[in-house]
């Protein structure tokens, strides 16, 4: 190693250890327009059948959203600690809610994290030296399969938390997201034309579908990994319950004070309100279940029922439950 390299590691290691670039994020959020900014970093255009597109990236075969190549080389080498949590889960699947949620049970205070899901340890997007400065107990997050998920998450047998939502209020909320996120999509497409995108799997992280397929033998075996499914609708009818379900995933001791407390403070109110000055407040929309009846037309529903039928035969891990 020359004595440039040994610099520039010294130099990284004392940043991270004094967590410098954690200081300068309120600086950096100045310029969050300039970062949203995907001309650069996107290799790929996915088109509609009404010719509106969206900027993507694709790498070994996948789509994803416009990061960047050279950040998604870097994913399977990042450095994974040995208590750090892992959040997983397809888009809009309730990731911001439950982030906090597990935030609160590691750190065991109900206090919403300082930068939310994002800059707290979304390792899709944020560079490693913002991953690397977070303190531990770490809650990282990302909308990667099992497969493509940091090397050192299988070495440690990291525990998994994953989460699932209906498909039908899950491409209504993707579809919302991409068009609040304009600057970085770039995407003026109307839901008629993004469902058939969404339905053939032609979108960011790819087919709904073979997600969560991808994770129902590795459900079905927990000595080879422990992962915790996470439903959405669950959450939503039963809070307390399900928080202390992934208390007791994560061997963490709660008493029912505290969890009515986390309850409270990770409500869709609570969190929009806190986020309501940062870019992540675009994310926050209704947060409901069944909003879909208000968008998708009969053939669109009936089209998502018949790619479950035929794609998730036999997939034990999840049936969608609708109101």
């Amino acid at each position: 190693m020359g004595l440039l390299q040994r610099f520039k590691n010294f130099v990284y290691q004392l940043m991270v250890r004094y967590q410098v670039i954690l200081y300068l994020i309120p600086v950096l959020q100045l310029f969050t327009k300039h970062f949203a900014d995907t001309k650069k970093r996107a290799n790929h255009r996915i088109t509609d059948r009404s010719g509106k597109s969206l900027r993507a990236c694709k790498f070994n075969g996948k789509l994803f959203p416009a990061f960047g190549l050279e950040r998604l080389r870097t994913i399977p080498n990042i450095s994974i600690r040995r208590d750090d949590v892992m959040l997983c889960g397809y888009p809009k699947t309730g990731s911001h809610w439950v982030h906090e949620i597990l935030h609160m049970l590691v750190n065991g205070k109900s206090e919403l994290s300082k930068h939310g899901k994002g800059l707290g340890g979304m390792i899709d997007v944020m560079p490693d030296i913002i991953i690397d400065s977070l303190s531990s107990p770490r809650v990282l997050n990302s909308h990667f399969v099992y497969e493509d998920l940091p090397k050192g998450v299988r070495e440690h047998r990291t525990k998994i938390v994953l989460t699932v939502r209906n498909p039908k209020d899950t491409v209504v909320s993707f579809y919302n997201h991409v068009r609040n996120l304009e600057e970085f999509y770039t995407y003026t497409g109307e839901f008629k034309d993004y469902f058939e995108l969404w339905i053939e799997g032609n979108v960011d992280y790819g087919s709904y579908f073979d997600f969560y397929l991808s994770w129902d033998e590795l459900l079905k075996n927990q000595e080879r990994h422990p992962v915790l499914l996470v439903k959405y609708e669950d959450i939503k009818a039963q809070p307390m319950e399900n928080i202390k379900r992934i208390a007791q995933f994560l061997e963490v001791d709660v008493t029912d004070k505290f969890v009515a407390e986390i309850v409270e403070k990770t409500s869709f109110d609570s969190m929009k309100s806190k986020r309501a000055k940062a870019t992540a407040a675009k994310l926050f929309r209704k947060g409901k279940v069944g909003d879909w009846r208000n968008w998708l037309s009969e053939e669109q529903s009936e089209a998502v029922d018949k790619e479950w039928r035929t794609k998730m035969f036999g997939c034990t891990l999840y049936q969608p439950h609708y109101e």
